[in-house]
């Protein structure tokens, strides 16, 4: 069986880091090499952050996305009018339902998006309150 009091001695030994006679002068020269340098970081991120937002961009311009949402866009406008057409034929929905409803593809883009934003928020609120 071990000495347990060996190595709590051990332990309390290495647990105190011993004080040097430069602590202070160490530790002003560490922090102020790491003050010094934030102006240049902070210029460096945001402009790595700028362009990798403009190569982002040009990418998802290249490969015509905007065209594609366009396209889902107006097929979704054809789908979602042909099923209210439907409705108003098989008379479950009443004259003039169809004229005061402003349903096309952007109602339904928008409102999936604004539910992918509700859900941000809430992961966001759920993990600050962790």
């Amino acid at each position: 069986m071990a000495d347990r009091t060996f190595e709590m001695e051990l332990d309390r030994m290495f647990g105190e880091a011993p004080a040097m006679a430069d602590a202070d002068v160490f530790t002003s020269r560490v922090l102020g090499r790491l003050d010094r340098g934030w102006n240049l970081r902070q210029l460096l991120i945001g402009g790595l952050g700028l362009a990798g937002g403009v190569i982002g961009g040009a990418q998802i311009v290249g490969s015509d996305v905007i065209g594609r949402l366009t396209a889902l866009g107006a097929h979704s406008d054809r789908l979602v009018s042909a099923r209210l057409d439907q409705l108003h034929v098989a008379g479950i929905l009443p004259d003039g339902v169809l004229e005061a409803l402003p349903v096309n593809g952007e109602a339904l883009v928008m409102s999936a998006a604004l539910a992918v934003l509700a859900v941000g928020f809430a992961v966001v609120r759920a993990v600050r309150d962790i």
